[in-house]
């Protein structure tokens, strides 16, 4: 049955144009990733998402995804990350970018502070809702 999804999925990848799908279903997940090789597929017990944090303390804030899509921490493979632990960020502040159906859309801190934890991994698939970076208050406001 497995060979059978994977064989419907490859086709309906190559059929269409997209670059990349995805099916979950149960304790089932698949994706497939179209390059210039040709598509790689991608099984797992469980969905490829930023792992499920420690409560975050009440004094504490996450900035969290607007939408499903790929984690980025930098604008390129050869920049530095937006934000580091440790670093101090002002509201609107860009930490990291979002990319879904081509288009890379930023995440600005929506409050200043402190960044205590990245709580996502560059190039994870994150789905809309998932905390991204544990932001502290920060005196310096």
């Amino acid at each position: 049955m497995m060979d059978a999804l994977l064989d419907r999925l490859v086709a309906l990848l190559h059929d269409s144009g997209l670059r990349e799908i995805e099916f979950e279903e149960g304790d089932i997940h698949i994706r497939l990733v179209k390059d210039d090789g040709g598509v790689r597929p991608t099984a797992s017990a469980a969905p490829i998402v930023a792992t499920e944090p420690d409560p975050i303390p009440a004094d504490d804030h996450a900035i969290i995804a607007g939408l499903t899509g790929t984690f980025y921490r930098a604008s390129s493979p050869d920049a530095p990350p937006f934000v580091e632990i440790g670093d101090r960020v002002e509201e609107g502040q860009t930490i990291g970018l979002l990319e879904a159906m081509k288009m890379l859309t930023p995440i600005e801190a929506d409050r200043a502070g402190r960044v205590t934890d990245i709580l996502a991994d560059n190039g994870a698939l994150v789905t809309r809702g998932a905390p991204l970076i544990r932001l502290a208050p920060d005196d310096a406001s």
